[in-house]
């Protein structure tokens, strides 16, 4: 199914050329008077995430494996991408143990324009941990992670990485803000800004 997003196959090749890149994304925003539906993307890795059905614009979901991040929309796989982490014991597991490959993942995030790292907590939640958190008793001290520290982690993914970091404080807010977003980044590259 050809993508509505670009369909003249000359400005698909004008596009990726970096220096008409910028120019000709501009030039296609703005061409449709309502924002046709969009459909989100599931990464196939993607464990106990949102669930996407058809409303308003979103033309529902599928599932398919992205290379970086658990969700994007259908089209514009490469303007937009979602990391969801569902609770603080996940992020710091990524900030821990499996902080190499986290990192890698937050360096291919550079090339999207739109990259989110969307929190199913609050920054208070991230600041008590691990004191008030999931881990067994015995298990705390053993810990060597703290929430001052992803804190520090996480700020410097906005400033160096320019990924924007959502704290939602829970799960059905996320996918509120995950929706929003995906609406707002859909109307963006086809109808532009609303007034």
């Amino acid at each position: 199914m050809e993508s509505h997003y670009a369909k003249d196959a000359t400005i698909q090749s004008l596009v990726k050329k970096s220096t008409t890149k910028h120019y000709l994304e501009k030039l296609t925003m703005g061409k449709y008077k309502k924002a046709p539906d969009f459909t989100v993307i599931k990464d196939t890795r993607e464990q106990d995430g949102y669930y996407f059905s058809k409303f308003n614009t979103c033309a529902g979901m599928v599932d398919q494996k992205l290379d970086t991040g658990d969700y994007s929309i259908k089209g514009l796989e490469d303007k937009i991408c979602v990391e969801r982490k569902g609770c603080v014991e996940e992020l710091a597991i990524n900030l821990g143990s499996k902080k190499r490959p986290f990192m890698n993942e937050i360096a291919r995030m550079q090339s999207f324009p739109y990259k989110f790292l969307v929190l199913e907590f609050s920054l208070e939640d991230l600041l008590k941990f691990p004191d008030e958190t999931r881990i067994p008793i015995k298990n705390k001290a053993s810990v060597k992670i703290t929430g001052r520290y992803m804190l520090k982690c996480l700020i410097e993914f906005e400033l160096y990485n320019n990924v924007h970091v959502l704290f939602c404080g829970d799960k059905r807010t996320a996918f509120l803000a995950v929706s929003s977003i995906f609406k707002r980044i859909n109307e963006m590259y086809t109808i532009g800004r609303k007034t």
